[in-house]
């Protein structure tokens, strides 16, 4: 006989990164603690926790342990949006425990607690400082039982509890640490010149979760987070479509064996100036003059850029923008998270139904995070864009402006692309000539041989295959190094 399992009913925390990571949010009646060195958000994501839960219909009880007054700390989560002032006093209620540990030890503590979430109705109790807690106990032992009974009264009233506490990973492992249901911590490192900060679920009892870091943000909003990307996004296992899509750049599709594989992802890899971005906007107004959705998403050049220059090309832009065929995103990388990029990316591209999208500047996404990660995100990026239906354009740069070996910035770019394509300068007898090769193509038989281009009005343009007698040309043109 199958014993049926019963699912331990969860609750959300109001953030939604932190409940994907969670796998669904809290589970209900259990006690968790938040750690982290001072300045990590610690007491900021507590609050969002209660005030979420209100919002939700529940009641809670946030106890603090600390010297601030309830006024101060009012103050410093009032300029976040989830504050509601309304709220204090009625479904959410503060107490200042201090007096309390200070007079009755641990049990006046627990007195205390008992009562307020009896009296208050409360199915949440943060309690914030509770390195004084096991500070003021008098032995480990005590420490131990106040938290078992505390476990085992919250799990008859029906009441989830927080602990808030200054510990950080790396400390000494502590009794809460082994006894809690659930241990969410928050650190940071230093990435260039900015910290980059890092959630992480070291425990949690009663289900699977996303484990490693996961990058956070304190915004306005309280703390914005962001499931790393290969973690959150399922297995690729969609293959790209049999179907061919026209490029809009002049016998490029021939070169191509009949234009790119539907769904596929490809690198334009060139210098600066080599015509990647042209070749990008040409690929989008092709798809919107079809009727599909396309978007461009940038980061150095802003849209009025963009639309200038494609309207100069006679590519219509401004008129495929209006009749909302084509979309264009544009971010500063600078201070902005890959994961949360990506998560963008994606939110775009499922909302207006997107099936064609150029990147215009990989490095954008390079500049955000430490570049070990970048194969393995865009791996996973590309499986989800394939599974979405999107046939992708991604542009990067060479250091070097004439280029005799192909020169990649990304590692391991075999794992995130299904198609190169590489774009050089040489130097032939005193004038420079553009040259197109198709490096690498998935599911696609294409023409290997170079191709003479040139920018135009019209944009890029295919002329004529390379003339194997022209010697200099094949060797790259000593002139230019």
């Amino acid at each position: 006989m199958k014993t049926r399992q019963v699912e331990i009913e969860r609750a959300s925390t109001g953030v939604g990164g932190l409940d994907v990571i969670l796998g669904g949010g809290l589970f209900k009646n259990a006690i968790y603690m938040v750690s982290g060195r001072p300045g990590a958000g610690k007491t900021i994501l507590s609050n969002q926790l209660a005030f979420a839960h209100v919002r939700s219909g529940g009641r809670a009880v946030y106890a603090t342990l600390l010297a601030e007054t309830h006024t101060r700390l009012i103050a410093q989560v009032r300029s976040l949006s989830f504050f509601d002032e309304k709220v204090i006093g009625k479904e959410l209620h503060y107490l200042n425990a201090l007096e309390a540990i200070t007079e009755g030890g641990l049990k006046g503590l627990l007195e205390l607690v008992r009562r307020m979430v009896r009296d208050h109705k409360a199915t949440l109790l943060v309690v914030d400082g509770m390195v004084t807690a096991e500070t003021l106990a008098k032995s480990a032992d005590e420490y131990k039982r106040f938290i078992s009974e505390l476990q085992a009264w919250v799990t008859v009233v029906g009441c989830t509890v927080v602990f808030v506490t200054s510990s950080g990973m790396g400390s000494v492992v502590s009794s809460e640490h082994s006894m809690v249901d659930g241990i969410i911590d928050l650190s940071s490192e230093r990435f260039q010149m900015r910290n980059m900060r890092y959630l992480t679920v070291t425990k949690l009892r009663g289900g699977a979760f996303l484990e490693g870091q996961h990058s956070y943000l304190i915004t306005s909003d309280g703390l914005a987070v962001y499931p790393r990307t290969e973690a959150r996004l399922p297995p690729g296992g969609a293959a790209p479509s049999s179907e061919r899509v026209t490029t809009g750049v002049r016998n490029l599709d021939g070169a191509l064996g009949g234009g790119l594989v539907a769904q596929s992802t490809t690198l334009l890899l060139g210098h600066s100036g080599s015509g990647k971005t042209v070749m990008g906007l040409q690929f989008l107004a092709e798809g919107a003059r079809r009727g599909e959705k396309c978007l461009h998403f940038g980061f150095y050049e802003p849209p009025a850029s963009v639309i200038g220059k494609a309207d100069r090309l006679g590519l219509d832009f401004s008129g495929l923008i209006e009749k909302g065929e084509l979309f264009i995103k544009w971010f500063r990388p600078a201070e902005v998270i890959i994961d949360a990029l990506v998560e963008m990316l994606l939110d775009i591209i499922r909302t207006h139904g997107v099936t064609r999208l150029f990147i215009d500047g990989f490095v954008g996404f390079r500049s955000t995070h430490p570049c070990e990660r970048m194969s393995v995100v865009f791996s996973a990026v590309s499986d989800e864009l394939v599974s979405l239906g999107v046939t992708t354009l991604i542009s990067d740069e060479t250091r070097e402006l004439f280029v005799r070996d192909v020169e990649v910035p990304t590692q391991n770019v075999s794992a995130i692309f299904h198609n190169i394509l590489f774009l050089r300068q040489v130097e032939v007898d005193a004038a420079l000539k553009r040259l197109i090769s198709v490096m690498k193509t998935r599911d696609s038989a294409p023409d290997r041989r170079l191709w003479h281009y040139e920018i135009g009005d019209r944009g890029v343009e295919l002329l004529a295959p390379f003339d194997p007698g022209d010697k200099g040309l094949m060797a790259g043109g000593g002139k230019g190094h």
